[in-house]
């Protein structure tokens, strides 16, 4: 990753095991199937929901945004929980035994998760997991493609930030709510593969989070890497 490489955010950086860096053949492998879901996969799913996206009311992008800026931030605040739920149990799903090997593993294979794992997935994952749960709600509701557009990015923000292996909650960003706050437990899904399928409050809500709470919580697996991260530089340090 560029901050890693530069050096940037080191103190927010949740330390890895060896075993937990990815490899440069993962990263080749990464690299190749993001270009089939962003250049096949994702423009094929769009063609094909236009119609259904226009019969649900879905402007024209030349038309103007009629609905007040409430409406719009209520409109937001639903597609939020409709991802929170979708996600949560389309993911948990995959984690089936019968479907994790054929369908989830893959995107497992980031023991030590960076920021573009978020889309590490293949093509059924990805619109049952990603595509259903982040755009299904502004599809259903016919809303503008500027508005499905702005969501989107807010969305792949907040997923990219949980993936990135950095935990920004202590800066004054995430004190105020700017920030995703959500990779540690995140995190802990990828290192542990224990549980934490969602949002916090989904996990707490369905009793899926029993592993990370034993742990400590947040507090308890941020201690915990910092003590991976310690042993991973003595060795360094012994070594050469």
């Amino acid at each position: 990753q560029l901050c890693e490489k530069l050096g940037l955010l080191a103190q927010f950086k949740m330390a890895r095991k060896r075993a937990e860096e990815p490899t440069k053949e993962l990263y080749k492998q990464l690299v190749a199937e993001a270009a089939v879901s962003h250049l096949i996969v994702s423009p094929v799913v769009a063609f094909g929901v236009y119609d259904f996206a226009r019969y649900a009311g879905m402007p024209l992008t030349s038309a103007s945004i009629q609905q007040p800026w409430v409406v719009i931030g209520l409109t937001f605040m639903a597609a939020h929980s409709f991802n929170d739920w979708a996600f949560y149990w389309f993911h948990r799903t995959l984690h089936a035994k019968p479907l994790y090997a054929r369908f989830h593993k893959q995107h497992h294979a980031f023991r030590g998760s960076i920021g573009a794992a978020a889309e590490f997935a293949g093509p059924l994952e990805q619109v049952l997991a990603n595509q259903i749960p982040t755009v299904g709600f502004t599809l259903l509701t016919g809303q503008h493609a500027l508005i499905q557009s702005i969501w989107l990015v807010l969305r792949l923000t907040q997923t990219y930030e949980v993936h990135s292996g950095y935990h920004f909650g202590e800066t004054w960003a995430g004190k105020l709510g700017l920030t995703a706050n959500g990779a540690s437990f995140h995190d802990h899904h990828h290192t542990e593969n224990l549980g934490n399928f969602g949002a916090e409050h989904m996990d707490w809500l369905f009793g899926t989070m029993d592993h990370y709470l034993t742990m400590g919580g947040e507090e308890g697996y941020l201690k915990r890497r910092e003590e991976i991260g310690r042993k991973v530089a003595d060795e360094a340090e012994k070594e050469g």
